[in-house]
């Protein structure tokens, strides 16, 4: 199976019609550009940091970038969503094969293991920092995914940033999910697998 190109990606990526309950736009060029500039303390780490700053990882040879928003089918009520909305970036990435997509979400998985004490990013001039990281439960998807939690405090709130990154042979799909609620709350939310079920169908 031939590497998918930018145009098959763009084709292949979430629209609106996809998932109830999420409002779907191509992420704009300034989002796609700090993703892609974002930079990483520790080697070993640089795969966290462009995972949760939405940005492909490895070296793909083109990617197309979705801003998802809302809480799908099983929506909260419009106060609710109005505390509690996840907002996302779904990128799609294809690589030059197979093996090459396969390596490159096992340095994710890598590095969950090497940064789990944590690691900084800066994206769009803006310092970060993940308190700790930790291995979660991938959603089955494609031929095999790796899922992770970063902890990020922020004014005094450590709140998780939640990334999966799913392969299907030279593609590979990233999602990374934080929550407006936990946020300010500090508590966990679930992470919306409906969008992987979505995305990974689109690949098959």
């Amino acid at each position: 199976m031939k590497p998918l190109t930018a145009e098959e990606l763009d084709k292949a990526s979430l629209v609106k019609a996809d998932v109830a309950g999420y409002e779907v736009k191509a992420a704009t060029k300034a989002e796609v550009t700090a993703a892609d500039a974002v930079k990483v303390t520790g080697a070993g780490c640089q795969p966290l940091g462009r995972a949760v700053a939405g940005a492909a990882v490895g070296e793909p040879d083109a990617n197309v970038s979705r801003r998802v928003t809302g809480n799908g089918a099983d929506a909260l009520s419009a106060e609710e969503e109005a505390v509690d909305i996840n907002v996302g970036m779904v990128t799609l990435a294809s690589y030059a094969s197979s093996d090459d997509a396969a390596t490159a979400l096992k340095s994710v998985g890598d590095a969950v293991a090497a940064c789990a004490g944590g690691f900084e990013w800066t994206a769009g001039g803006e310092l970060l920092k993940a308190s700790k990281v930790a291995r979660d439960k991938a959603p089955t998807a494609g031929e095999e995914a790796v899922a992770f939690s970063a902890v990020t405090p922020v004014d005094g709130v450590s709140a998780p940033w939640k990334v999966v990154v799913s392969r299907k042979g030279a593609t590979l799909a990233h999602f990374v999910v934080s929550n407006a609620g936990s946020m300010v709350s500090g508590k966990d939310f679930t992470f919306p697998a409906d969008l992987v079920t979505a995305q990974t169908g689109k690949l098959a």
